[in-house]
């Protein structure tokens, strides 16, 4: 019985061993280093994003897509920007988040980037946050005397 109490522990032991030696990765997850993600949106005239997320450059790139801002109570024409700024990964791999102040966006026209140059055009207080895992997104920022707020989902 002493023989079958010893032989039944020592292989319990060892499952147990096998079992935490499991492939769970130990720390951060390591994320895609560039991705390419794109807002959901039903008509091509409607606003929309793609988030241009390149974690070998300093910065990435956000496209916002017949933007429109709301200053007071005037409108400005429906535009096409590029906001350049850092982007950071969580540890999960799956949370991407822009973040900056004192940015120049650009106006995309055809093909070419134009700056928009002068303190009124200066994007500050931006935070993006990009989650690959939900499909989400939520962006806000500040930039000429206004403020823009969105939150949507990404495509699939």
């Amino acid at each position: 019985m002493k023989k079958f109490l010893s032989m039944f522990i020592a292989v319990a032991m060892l499952s147990m061993v096998f079992a935490s030696c499991g492939d769970e990765k130990d720390g951060p997850v390591k994320p895609e280093p560039t991705q390419n993600l794109k807002s959901y949106c039903e008509n091509e005239t409607d606003p929309h994003f793609t988030f241009d997320i390149n974690l070998d450059k300093d910065s990435s790139s956000i496209y916002l897509y017949n933007i429109v801002f709301r200053i007071g109570e005037s409108e400005s024409p429906a535009m096409n920007i590029r906001i350049d700024a850092p982007v950071t990964v969580d540890n999960t791999g799956k949370i991407y988040t822009y973040a900056g102040t004192n940015i120049t966006p650009y106006m995309m026209r055809g093909n070419s980037m134009v700056p928009l140059t002068g303190p009124i055009y200066l994007v500050t207080n931006l935070l993006c946050n990009v989650n690959t895992l939900t499909k989400t997104y939520d962006i806000k920022f500040d930039c000429h005397g206004g403020n823009f707020v969105d939150v949507g989902r990404l495509s699939d």
